[in-house]
């Protein structure tokens, strides 16, 4: 049976945009994420994976989160190539915006999740 539209805008939305770096010549490269939720309800539990592809050469030289609602680094950030964040609830509406500092241009592969559960 198709979800209504009313259904639908009670459900969370998360999405992610990855910003464009930004390079300060001989420096370093400076990225972010945005995730918000743009649904109807809260979701529970949301999982955020930046991970960089060339985990040998490619690694995060510093990272700052700056939000709506409190996050814990599950693992990784700063010195790895990855960084892994849970939030406990994204209500509609907000968001976290995820810095980081690189090397050089390559952009993370970004993951978002949620699940309802207790």
């Amino acid at each position: 049976m198709p979800v209504s539209k009313r259904e639908n805008d009670r459900a969370p939305d998360l999405q992610s945009i990855v910003l464009p770096p930004y390079e300060v010549p001989d420096l370093i490269v400076i990225g972010g994420v945005v995730v918000e939720n743009r649904g109807g309800a809260p979701a529970h539990n949301v999982k955020i994976s930046l991970e960089y592809a060339d985990a040998e050469t490619a690694k995060i030289r510093h990272l700052q989160v700056v939000g709506d609602v409190d996050y814990i680094l599950r693992g990784g950030g700063d010195l790895h190539s990855f960084a892994t964040l849970r939030v406990r609830r994204l209500e509609p509406g907000q968001k976290l915006v995820i810095y980081f500092s690189g090397p050089d241009r390559i952009l993370p592969r970004v993951a978002v999740t949620h699940y309802e559960g207790a």
